[in-house]
């Protein structure tokens, strides 16, 4: 457990900054382009899909958090580790550590389409960055 919590804590790390690197070239490139939103329904249903778009991500976080990591570290608490479960631990945290940014960066560019704003590639990119700095590594090491 020792080894894996400094690796998820890389990892998360270099997730972060991946994170700040595509919001960065999100603002250059809404400099250069700007997208118009599509006009199915005469445009109605947009900012509807964007809403829902951001609920989703939000409740989809919370799911895939209890799934891929916070059901562990209950498992922790009552039994004691093997390298099995090490693996599979890691395996699931580094999953959970790239949905975060995938989700959030394809989520992202749907709403900027659906919008045409960069603000919602930049909310979702938020939301990814709170998410991010809320995944503790470190809580590996008390339970165990």
């Amino acid at each position: 457990m020792k080894v894996l919590v400094p690796f998820l804590e890389k990892r998360k790390l270099f997730i972060i900054k991946l994170l700040l690197v595509f919001a960065l070239i999100a603002i250059i490139v809404s400099f250069f382009f700007s997208p118009t939103p599509p006009k199915y329904f005469g445009g109605k249903y947009n900012m509807d899909f964007v809403y829902a778009l951001i609920a989703y991500k939000i409740i989809e976080l919370f799911v895939v958090y209890y799934i891929l990591m916070h059901r562990h570290i209950l498992f922790l608490r009552k039994y004691p580790t093997t390298l099995e479960f090490i693996e599979k631990l890691k395996k699931h945290t580094k999953l959970l550590l790239f949905l975060v940014i995938q989700g959030n960066t394809v989520f992202g560019i749907i709403a900027f389409k659906f919008s045409g704003s960069i603000l919602y590639f930049l909310l979702f990119s938020c939301i990814a960055l709170v998410a991010l700095l809320l995944l503790d590594p470190k809580k590996l090491l008390i339970t165990a």
